[in-house]
């Protein structure tokens, strides 16, 4: 057959003439660039992660400062300056750009290939090999990747709300437009590609957009939040340092000096790179557990999850349908009804699970008497999630089959609709099969003069493992909601078999009923929800969201796009359609919940990790800004060496947040970020500031105003008290002995970083520019250092600082 071109004559017939490009036409095509070759950001490129950890706005400013002590042969200072500065940039550079090819690679394994036409076969290539003029055949859950014209169409319904912003399905006709980005929802068809690559509807609104958006989770916003405040605050005291210098007539040298330290003090870098640390080896780890990572911070955000959304099917149950029972209905037989069910499912468009059950079912019972071939359809209306109904017009009547309540609409059906009723209410799902002396259409409402014929009784088996798999979402106090499309009373009964027993339970017309308010409440205090419409699913969704909830949704099907695309996070079913495991950002392999738990706890581990580093950066970052602010107010000489600070800060500070962030301690729980984290953060770096000024001007005076004793004594301190800071997080009380005791390697770790800190200024003082101080300089440090620890605990206990601070800057 000759291959079809987009200025070809369309055809009308069903998919298999097509004989589509030939080889020689493809390559044509692929050499002069109609190729679908552009693919849309889906994350950082490699540049851009080089530029976020080596170019950056601090370590601009710091490359400066450092050329200029360079210049005056300062290289002890530039390179103490600098040695964590490296480090931690080219170490998060490195990790993000490994689990950046490690997810890419994975990625690329699941992505999934496209049917074509081409040289009179049916075959599978990538996306991205698509050229102008391939014909491509469309079925439900297929994600339309190129925009094209169709050729062919079998109640063919598409979802462009891309594109409409609306979630009413387009109906799709011959030489009706399709464009990228959207989906099919039922029916089938066939394209041909009109346009591709950078060209096609998707790709261009991506480049609009700026399609790829590093969507933060909760922890990291804060933690971005904690940055910028501290490039803020460095932006607007650095022309003050330099102009106070001037004022004292110090030499520029010491001014450039004076600004390395309060740079590398206040921007914690550092954290940064935990924070990478941490989210790249928990997508790392989560991947090997058959789980597929599409958004780098995805285990994280699921610790920030406080309710679960999920479907019946293939969630609970095992999604493996099958028919029980056949109850014919008015004076219908069971071979007249598998007659029908034969006519209707051999007729479908295309055959979803439900449909392949009846199929099956009807093979078996109708044995050898099934080879008559069927009655040719004059027209198809598809089941979809919205209409709960489908219909296959016969040139002598109409079937219909679907939900019961949707379908059982004539006085005589009241008694199947009660059957119907008390079969669901025992977990099976059931459906009804009507019959019809006329055609319906896709805008048809099925009323009573559609006969009852049968009801259709179909089971699934819940899975073993699904009591176990939600209780441990229970533990990790998750809200469960189950969001489903079949009967209110076999959601209730399956729900119940897995160990969720909703008092209250609503179905989609009641809660569309209910004026806003009543429906937020609603949809707060109720656990079970059927007959849901994918548009009321996804205001489900964003009704959680609205009441200050993270939503996780869990789906499969086309019918849960747009409630996948609302949620905070969205999860779906390696078997489920392609569109749902193009917008989730996790796809379960294993088609199964079970997997999801230890993805929590992981995920709560990494928060819990990112928490404990940012309180040792945050509480550094505030006494070393009011040490240096207060030490100028009260005209004392800058109170820090970069060399001294530089060496503190690596020994006692970025060393135990790798070692947290490495996963080789466990911070101790922290469970609210203001509570947990800034509450410390602020009562250590408020007490830490306001002891070390009075020693640093104690000692400054005492020695003869000898500067270089004044900072080193300052700075033995600062190295022991960054411990008191690494011992909270780790839930050790040094004043409590039994503390210690119980996590007695991390309180060795302490003290050994500890002494390694002190002891490399002691034995090269002259490396450092440290000068020792006196016995009695020493023990007044060691004597400091246990009030101020009693200070810190007085205070975490009383809180009183903080809660004033928020009491203050609440409403």
């Amino acid at each position: 057959m000759p291959s079809i071109s987009s200025e070809m004559t369309q055809a009308t017939s069903p998919p298999s003439p097509y004989a589509g490009l030939t080889s020689a036409e493809v390559a044509e095509r692929a050499q002069r660039g109609d190729i679908n070759a552009f693919e849309a950001r889906v994350g950082r490129t490699y540049w851009e992660i080089a530029r976020s950890h080596l170019f950056n706005l601090f370590n601009i400013t710091l490359f400066v400062l450092l050329v200029i002590v360079l210049a005056f042969r300062e290289y002890g200072t530039a390179f103490f300056a600098s040695f964590s500065v490296i480090i931690n940039a080219f170490t998060g550079m490195i990790q993000e750009i490994i689990a950046k090819r490690k997810l890419d690679r994975l990625a690329a394994l699941s992505v999934s290939k496209i049917h074509v036409w081409r040289d009179n076969t049916l075959v599978e290539i990538l996306p991205t090999d698509i050229v102008i003029d391939d014909v491509i055949p469309i079925e439900p859950g297929h994600r339309i990747v190129v925009d094209g014209r169709i050729l062919y169409s079998e109640a063919l319904e598409i979802n462009e709300a891309h594109l409409t912003g609306e979630s009413d399905v387009v109906l799709k006709d011959v030489d009706d437009m399709v464009y990228s980005g959207s989906f099919c929802v039922a029916g089938k068809g066939v394209m041909i590609a009109t346009k591709v690559g950078a060209d096609s509807t998707i790709n261009r609104l991506n480049s609009t957009a700026k399609a790829f958006k590093n969507e933060l989770t909760p922890t990291q916003k804060k933690i971005a939040t904690i940055i910028e405040l501290s490039v803020f605050a460095t932006a607007f005291f650095v022309p003050m340092l330099v102009v106070t210098g001037i004022m004292r007539s110090e030499v520029f040298l010491e001014i450039i000096k004076n600004l390395v330290v309060f740079v590398t003090s206040l921007v914690p870098q550092g954290l940064v790179l935990a924070a990478i640390l941490s989210l790249s080896y928990g997508a790392i780890s989560i991947s090997r557990r058959q789980t597929l990572i599409q958004r780098f911070n995805a285990v994280e955000a699921l610790a920030n999850v406080t309710v679960l959304c999920f479907d019946k099917t293939g969630t609970i149950t095992e999604n493996n349908l099958v028919v029980t029972d056949v109850l014919p209905l008015n004076n219908h037989t069971v071979e007249d009804i598998c007659h029908k069910l034969y006519h209707y499912t051999a007729n479908l468009s295309y055959q979803n699970p439900t449909a392949n059950a009846i199929s099956t079912y009807v093979q078996a019972a109708m044995g050898e008497n099934n080879h008559t071939p069927p009655p040719t359809k004059v027209d198809e209306i598809p089941f979809n999630a919205t209409r709960k109904w489908g219909a296959i017009t016969l040139p002598t009547e109409t079937l219909i089959l679907g939900a019961p309540e949707r379908v059982l609409q004539s006085p005589e059906a009241q008694q199947a609709a009660a059957r119907a009723e008390e079969l669901a209410a025992r977990g099976l799902r059931v459906l009804a099969l009507a019959h019809s002396d006329r055609p319906l259409h896709h805008n048809s409402v099925v009323d009573g003069s559609c006969r009852p014929a049968a009801l259709i009784v179909m089971s699934d088996r819940v899975r073993d493992d699904i009591r176990d798999t939600l209780q441990a979402f229970r533990d990790e106090n998750i809200a469960l909601k189950v969001i489903s499309g079949d009967n209110l009373a076999t959601v209730k009964a399956i729900a119940q078999q897995a160990g969720l027993a909703g008092e209250m339970c609503y179905t989609g017309d009641v809660l569309e009923a209910l004026p806003d308010a009543d429906f937020v409440s609603a949809v707060r205090h109720s656990q079970l929800f059927a007959r849901i419409e994918p548009e009321t699913k996804r205001k489900i969704v964003c009704a959680l969201q609205d009441d200050g909830e993270y939503v996780a949704m869990v789906g499969d099907g086309v019918n849960d796009v747009p409630a996948l695309k609302q949620a905070n996070l969205a999860i779906a079913m390696n078997d489920g359609a392609q569109m749902a495991k193009d917008v989730a950002e996790i796809v379960l392999l294993n088609n199964a919940l079970s997997t999801l738990p230890f993805a929590f706890q992981s995920g709560t581990r990494i928060t819990q990790i990112m928490y404990g580093v940012t309180k040792m950066f945050l509480a550094k970052n505030i006494w070393s800004l009011l040490v240096i602010l207060i030490a100028g107010f009260m005209t004392l000489p800058f109170p820090l060496n970069p060399i001294h600070i530089s060496w503190a800060s690596f020994g006692t500070v970025n060393i135990p947040a790798a070692v947290i962030a490495f996963r080789i301690l466990r911070p101790a729980p922290m469970k609210d970020f203001r509570h947990d984290v800034l509450d410390f953060s602020i009562i250590a770096g408020i007490i830490g500031a306001l002891t070390m000024i009075p020693l640093y001007w104690f000692v400054y005076l005492i020695t003869g105003r000898d500067l270089e004793i004044a900072r080193s004594t300052l700075i033995l301190f600062i190295t022991l008290f960054n411990l008191i800071v690494f011992y909270n997080i780790n839930g050790i009380d040094i004043l409590d002995t039994s503390t210690c005791r119980a996590r007695f390697d991390v309180f060795l770790l302490g003290g050994a970083l500890g002494i390694f800190t002190i002891s490399t200024f002691m034995l090269r003082p002259s490396l450092f520019e440290f000068t020792p101080p006196p016995t009695y300089l020493i023990l007044l440090v060691f004597a400091y250092f246990l009030i101020t620890a009693f200070l810190v605990n007085i205070n975490m206990r009383s809180r009183r600082m903080t809660r004033q601070l928020w009491q203050l800057l609440g409403p």
